[in-house]
């Protein structure tokens, strides 16, 4: 007796919507556990600076830590989408693997997410109450890992055929490779509180030469200490700030470099869309810099970094 399969396009039109609804479901999880990071961490509360890092704080005196406004809510949305995603990855996988013809492209693609998602969930069991910069530095590049791997998915999920897109190459996997570097750097700025141990970049640098250039601070199984009421918050940590500054200073123009290159190789999409998110991300880099930190541009600031891993990886 003969296997009945789906019609290959049909397949395939399936598998595509499946990964584009991943992509929307990962833009919702990395926003609802930016805010809850950064509310808990104390970025738009009333008390502003002087409330930062006060969970931390309080739970290093011996405290119960206070709860954010919306935090609870957004925990249990959070948890909603997560398990919505990872039961569409498993179909997914599903798709790919356990129906023939074996798509075996996007069925690596699929396996890989399914990995990811499990890590990920096992990882949000040891989030509530850690402290190490660790935990969270892994939560957040897990999921701007998976937002890239659904987003190529959902754009490469189409039937085998002879006219293959442009690939940029060596200089695409060098600036992966820096983009990876500067987002776990914001992630350990963001997990070790560091986001208010300096102001401006000369400032960064006065503060980390004053601090003899400590690398200590880059160590993300190292638990931040703030001081009780002090300002700046976290002083010592401003060597961490200092490089994820310039590591926008060079990153932002490779991007841009590399969004006019795939530009001319006619990947126009691809390339449009990495010229206006690192000139967005730029933008928003400044006004955090000037506007203290204001919750809106740093929840954005996360948003885009996660949109430019994904942007980049769909050229790669």
């Amino acid at each position: 007796m003969s296997q009945t399969t789906a019609p290959p396009d049909r397949r395939w039109l399936l598998l595509r919507r499946m990964a584009w609804l991943c992509t929307v479901l990962m833009l919702a999880t990395i926003s609802l556990s930016a805010f809850m990071r950064l509310s808990q961490a104390g970025l738009g509360c009333a008390d502003w600076p002087a409330c930062y890092a006060q969970n931390l704080r309080a739970v290093q005196q011996g405290e119960p830590a206070p709860t954010g406004h919306g935090v609870a809510a957004a925990r249990l949305a959070h948890r909603v989408v997560a398990s919505l995603t990872l039961i569409l990855v498993i179909v997914m996988a599903m798709t790919t693997l356990a129906t023939k013809p074996v798509l075996k492209r996007a069925g690596a693609l699929s396996l890989a997410l399914l990995l990811l998602a499990l890590a990920l969930a096992l990882l949000g069991i040891a989030t509530p109450g850690a402290r190490l910069p660790v935990v969270s530095m892994g939560n957040l590049l897990g999921g701007f890992v998976m937002l890239a791997l659904c987003w190529r998915l959902a754009a490469s999920a189409r039937p085998p055929s002879d006219a293959a897109p442009a690939r940029l190459g060596t200089w695409a996997v060098a600036g992966l490779v820096l983009l990876c570097g500067q987002l776990a750097g914001g992630a350990l700025v963001s997990a070790s509180y560091a986001a208010l141990s300096c102001s401006d970049l000369a400032d960064c640098t006065r503060a980390a030469a004053a601090a003899g250039w400590d690398w200590s601070v880059l160590n993300p199984w190292r638990e931040p200490v703030v001081e009780a009421k002090a300002l700046p918050v976290n002083a010592g940590s401003a060597f961490a700030l200092w490089l994820h500054r310039i590591g926008a200073i060079v990153v932002l123009p490779v991007l841009a470099l590399l969004g006019l290159a795939a530009w001319r190789r006619g990947r126009r999409r691809g390339g449009a869309a990495l010229l206006v998110l690192a000139a967005v991300q730029g933008a928003l880099g400044l006004l955090m810099v000037t506007g203290g930190l204001p919750l809106a541009a740093v929840l954005l600031h996360n948003l885009v970094a996660a949109l430019l891993l994904a942007a980049l990886v769909r050229l790669v």
